[in-house]
């Protein structure tokens, strides 16, 4: 299945190779620059980011994450973002959301689903030179504990932020996703946000109303017939004072 081939095997090392930084202390790093030396994964797959507004604690901070051309290798459909669970709860770090399903789950690790009232006000796509295009985003969603990573002595749990793109963007493509007014953690700390990619198999796209379901890009799911996804870098976001 095209699905296992693509997602399983780099998105699974990516992750894996993220979990086992993510105790450590970077020996160097550039807060708001999104520079990052000897992080732990592999420098092949960082990304780039900038952060407006930033700090610990900060209640308007604006997230730039980056992907260059050369990461961009297929027609894009769908942006997902996985983070992880120690950053904070949906509702902890971003605005204007409503839960649409398991709301009501007494799980310890409930995978609630929260949906964005006004998609379009805090979340936007732009591409091409200076990033001076723009898409418009679909159905954007939050799903809780989506992934769980386990490295032989860590557990990790992600949540899943998807961003369903209404206009397919072309590959090798620079983009830029802006996360607006979001509230950074209390704490500070760094945090591995890693990227991935979803690409329509479906001839009709996958994407024709803005309330269209995103695509479940997680290793578990088995019914992945219309979209292939990879496993494309990762942004290690850095929140200090």
């Amino acid at each position: 299945m095209l699905f296992s081939k693509t997602l399983r095997n780099r998105l699974i090392a990516g992750l894996a190779a993220a979990g086992c930084a993510i105790a450590a202390t970077p020996v160097m790093t550039a807060a708001q620059s999104g520079l990052t030396i000897f992080s732990g994964v592999n420098r092949p797959n960082l990304l780039n980011y900038r952060m407006d507004h930033g700090g610990r604690n900060a209640r308007n901070a604006r997230y730039r994450l980056r992907l260059p051309a050369n990461k961009v290798e297929s027609t894009v459909a769908q942006i997902s973002i996985y983070m992880p669970d120690y950053y904070g709860g949906a509702e902890e770090r971003f605005r204007d959301l409503e839960c649409v399903e398991n709301c009501e789950s007494t799980e310890e690790k409930p995978n609630r689903i929260y949906a964005f009232k006004d998609p379009n006000r805090l979340i936007k796509v732009g591409y091409g030179s200076g990033y001076r295009n723009s898409v418009e985003v679909g159905n954007v969603q939050i799903e809780e504990n989506c992934y769980r990573s386990w490295d032989g002595s860590k557990e990790t749990f992600f949540h899943c932020l998807r961003i369903p793109l209404l206009e397919p963007l072309q590959a090798r493509t620079p983009v830029e996703i802006k996360l607006e007014r979001v509230r950074n953690p209390w704490f500070g700390g760094t945090f591995y946000f890693h990227a991935l990619l979803v690409t329509c198999l479906d001839e009709e796209g996958c994407f024709n109303n803005a309330g269209d379901q995103p695509v479940n890009d997680t290793p578990e799911f088995a019914d992945f017939r219309r979209a292939s996804v990879d496993y494309v870098g990762t942004w290690i976001v850095s929140i200090t004072d």
